[in-house]
């Protein structure tokens, strides 16, 4: 797994970890989080190496399965977009009230 897929687990973790098993969760934060290797992860929770791929495979689909459906990432990428591209002055009623429209979206 490549650092750019680490950093997308890490941010979907974020949003929708709450979806994962608590096994998962823990293969997760000590694969992303602690930047163990497949072997240290299987070594410190007694199981297989091909278990921790595994785990790690089913967790990330999941975890893009439920973006690719409920899209808060997505969303909250528009608002910072929107918010960066306007200084704090900017940032009037027709603004807020598209931040609005995409919330309720």
């Amino acid at each position: 797994m490549n650092i750019d897929e680490r950093v997308e687990i890490a941010i979907l973790t974020k949003y929708y970890g709450n979806l994962l098993t608590e096994k998962q969760k823990q293969v997760i934060f000590m694969y992303v989080d602690n930047n163990l290797s497949y072997q240290e992860v299987s070594e410190e929770l007694n199981i297989s190496r091909q278990a921790v791929k595994d785990a790690l495979d089913k967790a990330y689909e999941a975890l893009k399965k439920a973006e690719e459906n409920l899209q808060f990432i997505k969303r909250d990428n528009k608002i910072k977009d929107l918010i960066e591209s306007k200084s704090n002055a900017q940032i009037d009623m027709a603004t807020r009230l598209e931040i609005m429209t995409i919330l309720e979206d």
